[in-house]
């Protein structure tokens, strides 16, 4: 090479050089700008509510809403509403007391009267849960619609949805005929409830989780225990009540906790034991029914037991949280993407522990979600994550 190519070729690398010195900080700040990022929004340290077991509600005029499964004046929960533009303002709404419930873990329903609904796991007069309405624009004057007594079901866990008939449907975890759960429906104005479904074991036993109402017009969903091998079944409802069950072996899930969400003619799920490492699994099954397919397996590393359900992402992915796993065993966030697995985030104490709710996507892309556990006081927080 003449004197002028290696002088040449020097001058190309001190060029190169000098433009990726002058782009790096250009690049930095993008690369951090899609970063993944966990914020917590609300700390709960007893008084204003602790441990919180259901997910966060959007409500109609902008702001959210939420149940604690205890703390609050009473030490036996409360619902909440958080507002400001990041939401960082919380309201307690109601401090359940016993009488009016004790214990919420479902996640309130806002129902086409604008009025918001849920259901206490125990309290009410037999203190085996209640069903309650908030009425609306301040959501602090509380009416009990139902008093479980053991007979029309008890300890309801899965929030309340609208039926095809504009009723209010839900699932107890214990009572009716057999002990076992049930299926019922309610007016919105409260009322005697409708039994239609009593759990007897071979159709599954011990409902954890909200119904789906699929655009087959069946409802769908999981009971965490009973079916062929008392590994927990999905089933499938019709609106008269004729249910058929599913049921889970192990190798395609265990247990399953979750609520269900229909997506390009299937039903998934999660469930929170079995698949490859007995770790939990997501599942899923045709419309219409059938037995549970294994999606993918958690692994611990990925995340581990998840009880909530898969939320679908505006990107087209699925997401979800874990109540254990990740790096530090305390939950985690993860994607599915293309029937993988990808853990996300990992809770570590200090922002949220024990994850068990769905995550829901606000207009601006972010998920919130709460941690039961950990936070600033060791009682749970709501977070907001950005992916």
């Amino acid at each position: 090479m003449n004197l002028y190519k290696q002088r040449q070729s020097k001058n190309s690398l001190l060029i190169l050089t000098s433009l990726a010195v002058l782009v790096s900080p250009l690049v930095l700040p993008l690369q951090q700008a899609f970063a993944q990022t966990l914020t917590t929004v609300v700390n709960f340290n007893g008084t204003n509510g602790a441990a919180p077991r259901a997910g966060v509600l959007p409500g109609s005029d902008g702001n959210l809403y939420g149940t604690t499964s205890a703390g609050g004046s009473q030490s036996k929960g409360t619902a909440f509403k958080l507002t400001g533009s990041t939401f960082s303002t919380l309201t307690t709404l109601v401090n359940f007391a016993g009488t009016n419930g004790t214990n919420p873990v479902a996640r309130l329903f806002q129902a086409s009267d604008g009025n918001l609904y849920g259901a206490t796991f125990t309290g009410g007069t037999s203190n085996l849960g209640t069903l309650f309405k908030l009425q609306k624009t301040t959501f602090t004057n509380l009416t009990t619609l139902l008093n479980f007594d053991g007979t029309n079901g008890a300890s309801p866990a899965g929030r309340l949805i609208s039926g095809s008939d504009s009723s209010l449907w839900g699932v107890t975890s214990a009572g009716g005929v057999n002990s076992k759960g049930t299926v019922f429906k309610i007016p919105l104005t409260g009322g005697v409830p409708t039994i239609v479904v009593n759990f007897n074991g071979i159709n599954g036993a011990t409902p954890l989780a909200r119904l789906q109402l699929a655009s087959d017009g069946n409802y769908y969903g999981t009971a965490s225990a009973g079916g062929a091998t008392n590994n927990g079944v999905v089933f499938k409802l019709t609106p008269t009540g004729a249910i058929t069950p599913y049921s889970f072996n192990g190798a395609n899930g265990k247990n399953p906790q979750s609520g269900l969400i229909e997506s390009d003619g299937f039903i998934y799920g999660t469930t929170s034991l079995g698949g490859a490492s007995n770790k939990g699994a997501i599942f899923k099954v045709p419309l219409g029914g059938g037995t549970p397919v294994l999606v993918a397996s958690f692994s611990g590393s990925n995340g581990a037991n998840p009880t909530a359900a898969l939320t679908k992402g505006s990107d087209g992915n699925f997401y979800g949280t874990t109540s254990t796993g990740g790096a530090n065993n305390k939950g985690a966030i993860y994607r599915l993407s293309k029937e993988t697995i990808s853990l996300l985030f990992s809770f570590n104490g200090t922002n949220g522990a024990t994850p068990e709710s769905t995550l829901i996507q606000l207009a601006n892309g972010a998920f919130y979600g709460t941690a039961s556990a950990g936070g600033a006081s060791g009682l749970g927080t709501v977070f907001k994550f950005t992916p």
